[in-house]
């Protein structure tokens, strides 16, 4: 059996190299892990204390496997026996524990409570080579890294009957029992709080810990992606994440918040994983097992009185919901109907109806996918979580029951706000004395919150757009008969972040330009901009008038359709977008008035500076119309005397 530090060398070479593996390195990586095969499948299992090996160490000769006879003295003792209380360890194990600290830091003349921490961050620096291993397996197998086929193969099948024998009830166990305040989890009140790691720093046991579950929550969500879950596995999963959540919302500490999210997603990426999986030839694994959907329906429609466990559990509602639907639809594929189906349908309707009362989308947002915790979190587990969102979001408004609650969210919207006061063909100024109330009623609206989950998920991967003919089609739906400005500026900030790749730019133009919409285009914002432009010509020319303000609602939309009209732009194709916008001197137009307020200015010049790049007529068009308003520049020094602007950025300094 190769130590945890040798399998974790092996492994790295083999695996995380610039190259290949070679030969020799497959067969090292296979009998690695096939040595290593009981120390996986129990997982951080170590002996307990026992009485007859602690007498023996009282007795100061003790004698280690595959070692001559060990003399301790009274300190060896007593700091062996404070480690075997600290970290419930048997007591001949800890002895080894200072031996090997020995070897690895050289403990004379070190004071007894430094050597109990050497020893101490030694076994932890052992147990992070273990998880790590089968981290890096796990990651190796779900992950494109490049590997070789033959060898993904061998570690899927090692992994896969891991997994059966055990591993991820292991995982979900240590989860939980790693956070408990006694020896064998961070530790109780009698314990020693911190330990000396592998790089001789003081560390906090507790942040040791944390760092081990965390990594733990890492394999357990990728562990879904090698073997299905059972309707064990998820009924545990979702046990623990409640109890994660209830910590959560007594704790800012961001690990704490990464650890919860990935039991989330570890069931969120279950349920849509094993959902998609029902086709007409092979059912899903949860779907086949009517006595766990009747089982985990009541489980996941029970309240608490915790708003964060509550939240949380929302998001399993949500994703639950879609895998209901997904059963529905492989059920309809394989065109059987029978009184389970039917209380399936029921299961949904009644998740579904929750769904949208609490609205969990508003809830994912701010206490998920906006928090620092979130962002901090590893590149490729964020990937994961966010496309495995898309693959529920995609499923969600791919279905009719689903798209029916959309709209009735929508309806409902329109009538709770006030509508806008039609003064112009395209004006959409409103009474700014309800804005204030308004923004207040919107917040238990679940409509704008689908907007904003929708714009977060791909605001980072926007290559998940490429071909997403569902979410273009909620598009449509989603951008009619707007009656006021806090829908409207949710809607054209979802288009803003839909056009953060070429073709999102492209179908984001088509729409604007087109007659998609009766009352949102291109024309909606060049108009505007035109129309409060002749309001403020006609109020200087009389005699003692106030220039009238631009309502706060006006501005926000404004501002919402410049950030399209730049990420159109920024993003579109360099040979297309030469023609998309020949006429850009509405956007001039507000600058050099002093009531428009300062953040549309600044939408307005960084749209203008966006089209800089477009084409040299454009970069001509722009000093042009800087001179035409009398608009003071700040010039580049390379740009200074130069008409055409040269390269440089030259934007109106207002």
């Amino acid at each position: 059996m190769v130590s945890p530090k040798q399998l974790l060398s092996t492994l790295e070479s083999a695996l995380l190299g610039s190259s290949p593996p070679t030969p020799s390195q497959r067969v090292e990586v296979l009998h690695a892990i096939r040595t290593s095969l009981q120390s996986f499948q129990s997982l951080l299992s170590y002996p307990p204390p026992k009485p007859s090996d602690r007498s023996q160490v009282q007795s100061k000769s003790i004698r280690l496997q595959d070692s001559s006879l060990i003399t301790l003295d009274d300190q060896d003792v007593q700091i062996a026996l404070k480690l075997s209380d600290d970290l419930h360890l048997n007591e001949v194990d800890c002895v080894r524990l200072l031996v090997s600290a020995n070897q690895e830091w050289g403990l004379m003349g070190r004071e007894p409570l430094e050597i109990l921490r050497l020893a101490a961050g030694l076994w932890y620096t052992e147990r992070r080579y273990l998880i790590t291993s089968v981290h890096l397996l796990l990651r190796a197998v779900v992950l494109d890294q490049g590997l070789e086929d033959d060898i993904l193969v061998d570690i899927q099948k090692y992994l896969e009957d891991v997994i059966n024998s055990g591993l991820r009830q292991r995982l979900i166990s240590l989860i939980k029992e790693l956070n408990r305040e006694e020896p064998s989890g961070v530790g109780g009140p009698q314990c020693e709080r911190y330990v000396i790691d592998s790089r001789g720093s003081l560390v906090e046991r507790q942040s040791v810990v944390s760092r081990e579950r965390l990594i733990l929550g890492h394999c357990l969500v990728l562990s879904v992606l090698v073997v299905r879950t059972s309707p064990k596995d998820v009924k545990d999963l979702f046990s623990i994440l409640k109890d994660s959540a209830s910590e959560v919302s007594q704790s800012n500490i961001a690990i704490k918040h990464q650890i919860t999210f990935s039991l989330l997603f570890a069931l969120v990426i279950a349920f849509v994983s094993d959902g998609l999986s029902t086709v007409p030839d092979k059912a899903s694994v949860l779907s086949s097992n009517t006595s766990f959907r009747h089982e985990f329906h009541e489980l996941v429609m029970a309240t608490g009185n915790d708003p964060i466990v509550e939240g949380f559990a929302g998001g399993i509602r949500l994703a639950w919901v879609v895998h209901l639907m997904l059963i529905q639809e492989g059920v309809a594929a394989r065109e059987t109907v029978s009184s389970a189906s039917s209380n399936e349908m029921s299961y949904l309707s009644q998740c579904l109806e929750v769904v949208f009362s609490n609205n969990v989308f508003q809830f994912l947002l701010e206490k998920v996918l906006r928090t620092a915790a979130f962002q901090t979190e590893d590149e490729d587990m964020i990937y994961m979580y966010n496309a495995y969102l898309h693959k529920l979001i995609t499923c969600f408004l791919s279905n009719p029951l689903a798209r029916d609650k959309i709209k009735e969210s929508k309806e409902k919207v329109m009538s709770v706000l006030s509508p806008y006061r039609v003064v112009g063909s395209h004006d959409f100024a409103q009474n700014s004395s309800s804005i204030s109330q308004q923004g207040t009623e919107t917040g238990s609206l679940p409509f704008n919150s689908i907007l904003d989950f929708v714009s977060e998920v791909y605001l980072k991967e926007p290559e998940l757009l490429l071909g997403n003919d569902a979410l273009w089609t909620f598009v449509n739906f989603a951008g009619e008969d707007h009656t006021n400005f806090q829908t409207l500026v949710a809607f054209l900030n979802m288009l803003s972040t839909l056009a953060s790749s070429h073709e999102g730019a492209s179908k984001v133009h088509e729409l604007l330009q087109g007659k998609a919409f009766r009352s949102i285009g291109w024309s909606t914002l060049f108009e505007c901009l035109t129309i409060y432009d002749e309001k403020f010509k006609q109020s200087l020319q009389t005699a003692g008038a106030m220039l009238p303000e631009i309502q706060e609602g006006d501005a926000k939309a404004l501002v919402a359709y410049l950030n399209v009209l730049k990420k159109v732009v920024e993003n579109g194709n360099p040979i297309e977008r030469k023609n998309w916008f020949p006429d850009i001197e509405p956007l001039f137009k507000l600058l050099s008035y002093e009531n428009v307020p300062p953040y549309l200015k600044g939408a307005l010049r960084n749209a203008i500076a966006t089209f800089i790049h477009v084409s040299p007529v454009l970069k001509d068009s722009i000093w042009t119309f800087l001179e035409q308003y009398d608009l003071p520049v700040v010039v580049g020094p390379e740009a200074q005397g130069s008409p055409s602007m040269g390269t440089q950025v030259v934007l109106p300094v207002l």
